[in-house]
């Protein structure tokens, strides 16, 4: 009996020391954070060579003394573990081709860094991180095709297509504008059924040929303003012998404000190297019974060499 009752006393005392080792992590002492808070990234640019200072920055990536702390949606407060004076170091964040699943640094916008920056246990330090494109002194960055629809529409339509893209009139409600008043038209594409039953369900707009893009493995970025209420095909048509088309991206609809988004064009460049051009098209079609607009601004291809 007494061995009975002793082994259920040993077998009850090993089951609470199983059950609870937790108990020892608040032994001695605990280490509080600091904190860093970024709300925006506020980027300006030279708009004559560089176009307007529209940006989607979703995330900013946060390194201390060069090294990777993480990548946080913004507005992000950030826990941090170092004290003292430590070189901050931030880089915009994007969703590239409007993918959540695809989160990277944007290549051509400059970090924004804090050296000698004072970390503080409990503090929450607020960063406000002002930053432009890496400029032609600084990178091989070059801006390859700029449309922001303020001059003469460089886009030309399709011979599929049913209608072509206008310019708005000056200083539309519907179009983009910038706190700069660098903006005061955009481009705009209807479809639908005129007057005259006259049916117009597609378009298809074309850029320029471009014969020199790099294609080796490099980020070639279309960058795009729009606002509509169907959605739109992005792609390349590529002079291969006769002209082959690479349908790209599908990009949803946006009826109630404007967005950007960066899409890549590279891999499907690199992976075609005997094409002797290259155009970008926008493409959009809708049902017969309804109406759709688009309204595009802020174009820019943009690569590295």
């Amino acid at each position: 009996m007494k061995i009975s009752r002793l082994l259920t006393f040993l077998v009850a005392a090993l089951v609470a020391t199983v059950s609870f080792p937790s108990c020892n992590k608040f032994e001695g002492s605990q280490e509080i954070p600091a904190y860093i808070h970024v709300d925006t990234f506020l980027l300006t640019t030279n708009y004559p060579f560089e176009g307007a200072s529209t940006h989607n920055i979703t995330d900013v990536w946060l390194y201390i003394d060069g090294n990777l702390q993480g990548c946080y949606e913004l507005p992000a407060t950030i826990p941090v573990l170092e004290r003292g004076k430590h070189n901050i170091t931030l880089y915009a964040g994007i969703k590239l081709n409007g993918i959540s699943q695809t989160r990277v640094i944007y290549p051509f916008y400059q970090p924004y860094v804090v050296e000698s920056f004072e970390l503080q246990e409990k503090r929450i330090d607020t960063i406000h991180p002002s930053i432009k494109y890496y400029s032609a002194n600084e990178s091989t960055i070059n801006f390859k095709y700029m449309e922001d629809f303020e001059r003469q529409v460089t886009l030309e339509n399709d011979t599929q297509s049913d209608t072509t893209i206008i310019r708005t009139e000056r200083d539309d409600p519907n179009n983009w504008n910038d706190a700069y008043n660098n903006s005061h038209y955009s481009g705009y594409v209807w479809l639908g059924t005129t007057d005259t039953n006259d049916t117009i369900d597609y378009f298809c707009i074309l850029s320029e040929e471009f014969n020199d893009l790099p294609n080796q493995g490099n980020s070639i970025i279309l960058e795009m303003d729009y606002k509509c209420n169907e959605g739109f095909l992005v792609g390349l048509k590529a002079r291969i012998g006769g002209i082959e088309t690479f349908p790209l991206y599908n990009v949803n609809p946006s009826p109630d404000r404007w967005n950007k988004i960066y899409l890549n064009l590279g891999p499907r460049i690199t992976d075609t190297p005997e094409a002797s051009w290259f155009k970008f098209y926008i493409a959009g079609s809708t049902d017969p019974d309804k109406e759709a607009e688009y309204y595009f601004d802020n174009i820019k291809l943009i690569y590295r060499d």
